[in-house]
C-alpha cells in the first residue's frame, strides 16, 4: 500500500545507508533482491535521531535489448512502510523479481526510495538510492541416453558409449567436453570428446571409444560421463552435468583362452562386402563347373570346391 505524502522535499545528504544482495538475476525464474535500509542519521542536536512515518519505495527500470524493451518485474506494489526506524537499526526487505528471457546479458537499473519525517519536522524528507541488476541465462546441461558396447567384456577389452547431451536451459553453451572417469579405464585421448556450443533444446549426440586396464578383476564398473561447458559472459563459471553407466568385466571361459581373436577393421568388413557382391554376379573365382556343349542340361552337377 502507497500513502499519500505532502511536502516532500529532496534530502542532499543521505541519512540511511542501503546494502542490496541478490543483483545477479537468472532469466525465466523468479529471484530474490535483499534489500537492507540501515538508519544512519545522526544530528548533534538530536544524537538518538530517530525517523518516522517511513515508506520504503523499491523500482526496476527498463532496458532495451536485441528483441524490444524489457524490464524486470516486481511481485506486490514495491511499498513497505514503517512507523519509525532508531538511529543504528536497519530493516530488512526480500523483494520478489522476475526477469524474462529476453532481457538475457543485459543490465536493468533499479532504485530504492525512502519519504520519511525526522522529529519535529512537519514535512517530508525523501532520498533515493540507485542500484543495477545483470540478467543472465541458465544453462542446464543433460546426459542421456546412453549405450555402452559391448555390455559385458574381458579385462583390457575395449568399449564404446555414446549418448546424447541436452542443453534443457534457456542461453547457448560453449566449449562443451564429455568425458568418460573410471579407475577401470585406461587413460587416453579417446576418452574425451569435444563437442563445442550446444543450444538450448537440441540434442547434441556424442560416441567415445576407450580401453579397460588388463588384469581387472571380475565384476561390475561404474563408468560415470562428466560434462563441462561455460557461459560466453561468464567464462569463469563451468557449468556441469552427470550421468553413470555400467559394464560387466568376466574372465574368458577356460576352453576359449587359447582361441585366437582376430579383429577385423572396417576396411576388412568392406573387402568381404565386395567379394560377395562379386561371388553372386559373377561366380567364385576357384569355381569349375562343367557344362554340355550341346546346351542340354549339364553333364554332372556344377561344383564349386
Amino acid at each position: 500500500m502507497s500513502y499519500p505524502l505532502d511536502h516532500v522535499s529532496a534530502q542532499n545528504v543521505a541519512h540511511l545507508s542501503v546494502t542490496i544482495t541478490g543483483q545477479s538475476l537468472t532469466a525465466g525464474f523468479n529471484n530474490t533482491l535483499v534489500v537492507t535500509i540501515l538508519n544512519s542519521y545522526y544530528s548533534a542536536n538530536y544524537p538518538n535521531t530517530a525517523i518516522y512515518d517511513v515508506d520504503i519505495a523499491i523500482t526496476t527500470g527498463t532496458t532495451s535489448v536485441s528483441t524490444g524493451s524489457t524490464g524486470v518485474t516486481i511481485f506486490g506494489d514495491g511499498h513497505w512502510h514503517y512507523d519509525s526506524l532508531a538511529l543504528g537499526k536497519a530493516v530488512t526487505i526480500s523483494v520478489k523479481v522476475f526477469a524474462p528471457t529476453a532481457a538475457i546479458g543485459s543490465s536493468v537499473q533499479g532504485s530504492v526510495t525512502a519519504t520519511y519525517k525526522q522529529l519535529g519536522d512537519v514535512s517530508y524528507t525523501s532520498e533515493t538510492h540507485s542500484f543495477g541488476m545483470t540478467v543472465y541465462g541458465w544453462i542446464n546441461l543433460i546426459i542421456y541416453g546412453l549405450i555402452v558396447t559391448p555390455t559385458v567384456t574381458t579385462p583390457g577389452g575395449n568399449l564404446s558409449i555414446s549418448g546424447n547431451l541436452l542443453n534443457g536451459g534457456n542461453l547457448a553453451s560453449y566449449n562443451a567436453n564429455v568425458t568418460v572417469i573410471s579407475n577401470a579405464i585406461v587413460p587416453s585421448i579417446t576418452s574425451s570428446v569435444y563437442i563445442g556450443e550446444v543450444d538450448p533444446n537440441i540434442p547434441r549426440p556424442f560416441s567415445l571409444f576407450f580401453g579397460l586396464k588388463p588384469g581387472l578383476p571380475e565384476g561390475n564398473y561404474t563408468l560415470t560421463l562428466s560434462v563441462t561447458a561455460i557461459d560466453s559472459s561468464r567464462p569463469g563459471s563451468p557449468f556441469t552435468g552427470q550421468q553413470t553407466a555400467q559394464v560387466q568385466v568376466k574372465r574368458a571361459a577356460a576352453g576359449t583362452q587359447n582361441r585366437r581373436v582376430t579383429q577385423i577393421g572396417p576396411m576388412d568388413i568392406l573387402f568381404q562386402i565386395l567379394r560377395n557382391l562379386y561371388e553372386t554376379f559373377f561366380g567364385s573365382p576357384t569355381s569349375t563347373p562343367t557344362f554340355n556343349p550341346t546346351g542340354s542340361n549339364p553333364v554332372g552337377p556344377v561344383v564349386f570346391p
